[in-house]
């Protein structure tokens, strides 16, 4: 359909306002959420933001910054249930919907508003109204509208929007921001934003731009797309797609069904988490890269998944997460993937390659048998506050890409895992583990939500 009009709509420092609109003594208070005191804040408050207290800031930093902020555990049960009550409400003015994150949502209102933007900035404007009335005034959101799913978004993030009476009191921030983007006012984003502006376009990507003589989204929109797939192959097709403002996906994700077009797929699933206290024992180093590599295997077979590129990361602790998952700082940064011949989405076999690969990095000559490591006596020669491990190369299945196997004794571990699946979905995760897990500290990689596309989270 031509002539599309697409609503954006994020929630504004959505886990710490769900918080402060819970418990009215945090509201006009600094707050940040966190996974434990020993991590990073993963959703500042508004005030914690207004004094340099961002999204990724280790704990100890913000309270360096701000002694007094209030400091509070995630709650994801809480988080999603609000998502479920704005979900509700988003799905009263459009059968297409389609929930980007646990904070974000698209909508193709073009039916309701019959094609006009005055009648869709009205529609957003009784969004909001709908939202402060069913969820509580304290959790604010930002309404981007576009003709198309990216220029929505760019348009929720354009302070320059809102109307005053929608500001609440501050440093010139807007927090409650509504903005409308016509057709014909797009060349004149291109005065507007930077390249970094653009959902997608990163630091390190810039720097990359910039060194092809690239420094505003006008040039990039210019540049030749042949050189831009020289230099970055298929990705030189989307950047140029981003900065003509077209989306080089459909509008939106069409049903899992077959004949129904592009489906958008995840292309890997992963698991992180900073200790409270840093690593130093392989023993206990080996208990949460199990305990991440049987989280990223369950979810893995909960989407019929199976995948021959296992990735592994370590830091240590003075290295910190930034906004979007990129690291900064120093502390022994280590990270590697290895391919393998089968597809696999079993823990145990995530684990085994992932401590293969931890063990190229601890003992590069040769690399210990896992059994001849003495657990909680053997010291690594690094420190680690922040361990990750994903899975890509991935392909689909009903029955989570599985193979039928010929012999027996190949079938078993599958028929485990299946029994061990059914029992952990009927009486709570991690009813029943492997022996790995034993002893691994409860509140390690518990039950967590996150920001960004939501793939698999």
């Amino acid at each position: 359909m031509a002539n599309r009009i697409i609503l954006h709509i994020d929630m504004n420092s959505y886990f710490a306002s769900v918080e402060q609109q819970a418990n009215p003594h945090l509201r006009g208070r600094p707050v940040g959420v966190c996974e434990h005191l020993g991590g990073i804040i993963i959703a500042p408050s508004v005030e914690a933001k207004r004094l340099g207290i961002k999204l990724g800031t280790p704990v100890w930093e913000a309270v360096k910054i701000f002694p007094q902020i209030a400091l509070l555990h995630a709650d994801p049960d809480k988080y999603r249930h609000v998502t479920k009550q704005f979900m509700t409400i988003l799905e009263d003015y459009s059968d297409d919907v389609e929930q980007y994150s646990i904070d974000e949502a698209f909508l193709d209102i073009t039916k309701y508003c019959v094609g006009d933007y005055n009648e869709a900035l009205l529609l957003g404007l009784e969004i909001k109204q709908r939202l402060r009335l069913s969820v509580g005034e304290w959790v604010s959101c930002s309404i981007g509208i576009g003709p198309n799913k990216l220029i929505a978004k760019i348009a929720a993030d354009l302070d320059g929007g809102a109307p005053s009476f929608l500001q609440r009191e501050g440093k010139g921030e807007f927090l409650d921001r509504i903005c409308v983007i016509t057709p014909e006012r797009i060349p004149l984003l291109y005065d507007k934003l930077k390249l970094t502006d653009v959902p997608g376009i990163g630091s390190r990507l810039e720097r990359a731009l910039n060194k092809l003589g690239i420094v505003s989204l006008r040039e990039l929109a210019i540049y030749p797309l042949s050189n831009l797939l020289n230099q970055f192959g298929m990705w030189g097709y989307v950047l140029h797609s981003w900065a003509n403002f077209n989306t080089t996906t459909s509008p939106f994700s069409p049903p899992h069904e077959e004949g129904m077009g592009e489906v958008l797929v995840p292309k890997s699933f992963g698991h992180a988490y900073t200790v409270p206290k840093v690593l130093t024992r392989l023993g206990d180093i080996k208990k949460l890269m199990f305990k991440l590599s049987e989280k990223v295997g369950r979810r893995m077979r909960k989407y019929g998944a199976r995948g021959s590129v296992i990735h592994y990361f370590h830091s240590g602790p003075s290295f910190s997460l930034a906004p979007g998952g990129r690291g900064e700082g120093e502390g022994g940064y280590f990270s590697k993937q290895r391919k393998i011949r089968e597809f696999i989405n079993d823990g145990k076999d995530i684990f085994k390659v992932a401590w293969g690969i931890y063990c190229s990095d601890l003992f590069p000559s040769p690399s210990p048998g896992l059994g001849r490591v003495a657990e909680g006596r053997e010291r690594s020669n690094e420190s680690i506050k922040i361990m990750g491990v994903s899975v890509s190369g991935l392909k689909f299945s009903a029955s989570g890409g599985d193979q039928d196997f010929l012999f027996e004794q190949y079938k078993r571990p599958r028929w485990l895992m299946e029994v061990m699946d059914q029992i952990n979905n009927k009486y709570g995760e991690y009813t029943i583990t492997r022996a790995g897990m034993y002893n691994a500290p409860q509140e390690w990689a518990k039950d967590t939500v996150g920001f960004g596309r939501m793939r698999i989270i």
